[in-house]
């Protein structure tokens, strides 16, 4: 009886340590687990971070998108022709030519309009206003180009001034101006035309040579 005793215990004593064993066991084999997966979806340390990049330098005052400040309204310029020498664009007696020599207006002002140009007279004429270049029809004769009262509504007065690619020899942007698909052209018989060039090559193309900052006032 005491041997069958002694039997039981030794059986009961080992079933327990066996349960012991398993338990002590399952425990470490899943705490590795929990820690590989905490590690896999935690993120590594970052570095501490660094001041954000300084925002874009905004466009200089007086600067356009193309880099040309003479194109924002604020300077004077000459309309030099590139395949001439000596003459420069003018306005005078309402009428815009070229000359060698002195003339009323020889001085512009650029400003910029919905991606289009008024191109004012850098002098206010006698009602205290500038005058600014418009296009006039002439019959069957070319169009040309004449002073007129500045009026943004009027399509006629808004001018396309496009870079060309080229540059003249002082290293100043070479452009075609425009109105609507007529590029203003030289003729000898006409002075400025605004002319349709259909398959014929541009044969007058620009450099606006500064000549200070602008005296027009600023509008409202």
């Amino acid at each position: 009886m005491l041997s069958r005793n002694i039997s039981t215990v030794a059986v009961v004593a080992a079933l327990a340590l066996t349960q012991q064993a398993c338990s002590s066991s399952s425990e470490p084999a899943g705490e590795p687990a929990t820690q590989a997966a905490t590690s896999a979806t935690a993120p590594a340390s970052a570095p501490a971070s660094a001041p954000p990049d300084p925002k874009p330098s905004a466009t200089p005052e007086g600067a356009t998108a193309s880099g040309d400040p003479i194109l924002a309204g604020k300077r004077q310029v000459v309309i030099k022709p590139i395949e001439t020498t000596e003459s420069i664009v003018v306005l005078e007696k309402g009428k815009l030519t070229t000359t060698d020599g002195e003339a009323e207006h020889s001085l512009f002002v650029f400003t910029p309009h919905n991606g289009k140009f008024l191109i004012k007279t850098a002098k206010a004429g006698a009602g205290g206003e500038p005058s600014c270049l418009g296009i006039k029809t002439n019959g069957s004769n070319p169009l040309t180009v004449v002073a007129a009262a500045c009026d943004t509504s009027r399509a006629g007065q808004l001018f396309t001034v496009a870079p060309v690619g080229k540059k003249d020899g002082s290293g100043r942007p070479i452009y075609s101006i425009s109105n609507g698909d007529a590029f203003l052209q030289l003729s000898d018989r006409y002075g400025v035309i605004a002319e349709e060039l259909g398959d014929a090559p541009l044969a007058t193309t620009y450099a606006l040579v500064d000549n200070g900052p602008s005296t027009l006032p600023a509008l409202d």
